[in-house]
C-alpha cells in the first residue's frame, strides 16, 4: 500500500490493525457464526459505521498498551481510515443498504473514527480505577452507535453488553495479534 512509502514499520501496524479489526468485524456481525450478541443494524451504513467502530477498538487497543511509544497514532488512524475508504468504496454493497449514496457516509468516516476514539479515551482511566461497570457501558454505547442514531435503551444496554464484555476482555489480545502481525 502506497500511503505509508517512508515508514513501512508504520505501514505494517497499520495493515496489522486492519486485519484484526477486520477479524473482531466479520466474527461479531449478524450471521457469524460465533457472534455473542444480536446486533440491529437499522441505518443504511450500519455495516460501514460498526466496521469503523472496530478499527476503533483496535486502534484504542495498539495505543493504549504501547508503552515504548513504537506506533505513531496519526500514521496507524490514517492507514486505518485509508483502509475503511477502500474497502466501502470496492464493496459498497457489503457495507450500505444503498451503495449509490455511500459517499457521504464514507467522507464522514474520519470523523466517525475520531467520535469513537474520543469515547475510547476514557477507558484508560476508567480501566485504572477499575470501573468494569462504567468500561461495558461506554463500549455498549459506541456498539449502539453504530447501529442507530437514537440513545441507546435498557434493553439496547443489555443485548449488546456481552459483546462489549468481550471486546473489553480482548483488548490486550488484539494488541497482541497486532504486534505479531507487524513483525512477521
Amino acid at each position: 500500500m502506497s500511503w505509508f512509502s517512508r515508514s513501512p514499520t508504520q505501514q505494517k501496524y497499520a495493515e496489522a490493525a486492519i486485519t484484526v479489526a477486520t477479524n473482531l468485524y466479520l466474527h461479531t456481525i449478524p450471521g457469524a457464526e460465533d457472534a455473542p450478541a444480536p446486533l440491529q443494524f437499522n441505518l443504511p451504513d450500519s455495516r460501514f459505521r460498526y466496521l469503523i467502530f472496530c478499527l476503533s477498538a483496535v486502534v484504542m487497543a495498539a495505543l493504549a498498551y504501547d508503552e515504548k511509544k513504537q506506533i505513531q497514532p496519526e500514521a496507524l488512524i490514517k492507514g486505518c481510515l485509508h483502509f475503511a475508504t477502500w474497502i466501502a468504496t470496492e464493496n459498497a454493497q457489503e457495507y450500505f443498504d444503498d451503495p449509490a449514496s455511500s459517499q457521504d457516509s464514507i467522507k464522514g468516516a474520519p470523523a466517525d473514527l475520531q467520535e469513537f476514539l474520543k469515547h475510547w479515551s476514557r477507558w484508560p482511566e476508567l480501566e485504572k480505577e477499575g470501573k468494569k461497570a462504567e468500561i461495558i457501558e461506554l463500549i455498549t454505547s459506541m456498539i449502539h452507535a453504530s447501529e442507530s442514531n437514537l440513545p441507546a435503551k435498557q434493553n439496547d444496554m443489555q443485548r449488546l453488553g456481552d459483546l462489549a464484555l468481550q471486546i473489553d476482555c480482548r483488548l490486550p489480545t488484539m494488541r497482541g495479534a497486532l504486534i505479531e502481525l507487524a513483525n512477521r
